[in-house]
């Protein structure tokens, strides 16, 4: 109990301090342009993303993962939370195989953001669906209550300056967003 005790103080005190500094770093990160001098943080379309922080590992302080480390970094992101036990979302995932066959690369990637899951249980359930594309695990609570999602999957898209261009993306509208995105 003790141990969960702290974890929970080290958990609260490293997302306090993160959030604070993550709108202000994710927004000085990338170029001045004028579209990004007029574009807000926040969680709406059209919003520069609103960063969150996670460890992924109680045991592990390093193991610290931000939504910062793969959007706004100049590629197009596919933001996939979901949990390991929810129906729907391992429903969504031969959609997200699909777009990530065909548009994976240089201007592409997809994110997995596990929420209100356990770690191993979603490294069980990745590996069964074969999930190629990264993960962020143990996010629990955090970003779905940044983002005010209360029902997975949820999934959005994030173009390269880390503006939200779609949310609540599902079947073939997950493909056709990107590939409207990408220009093809």
């Amino acid at each position: 109990m003790k141990k969960l005790i702290i974890y929970s103080f080290a958990l609260a005190a490293i997302f306090a301090c993160t959030c604070s500094n993550t709108k202000t770093s994710s927004t000085e990160a990338k170029p001045e342009t004028p579209a990004a001098q007029t574009k807000t943080v926040g969680t709406a379309v059209g919003d520069l993303f609103t960063d969150f922080t996670i460890l992924q590992d109680p045991d592990n302080p390093a193991s610290v993962a931000r939504l910062s480390d793969y959007a706004g970094q100049g590629k197009y992101l596919l933001v996939d939370f979901w949990a390991s036990w929810c129906g729907p979302c391992r429903r969504e995932i031969p959609n997200l195989k699909e777009v990530y066959k065909q548009f994976a690369g240089e201007n592409f990637d997809i994110l997995s953001v596990a929420v209100w899951d356990e770690p191993q249980d979603t490294a069980r359930a990745a590996a069964e669906e074969g999930i190629q594309w990264q993960q962020i695990v143990n996010a629990q609570r955090i970003p779905t209550e940044i983002y005010g999602i209360d029902g997975i999957p949820h999934i959005m898209l994030i173009g390269p300056d880390g503006t939200i261009l779609a949310r609540g993306l599902r079947g073939e509208a997950i493909g056709q967003a990107v590939k409207t995105a990408l220009g093809k």
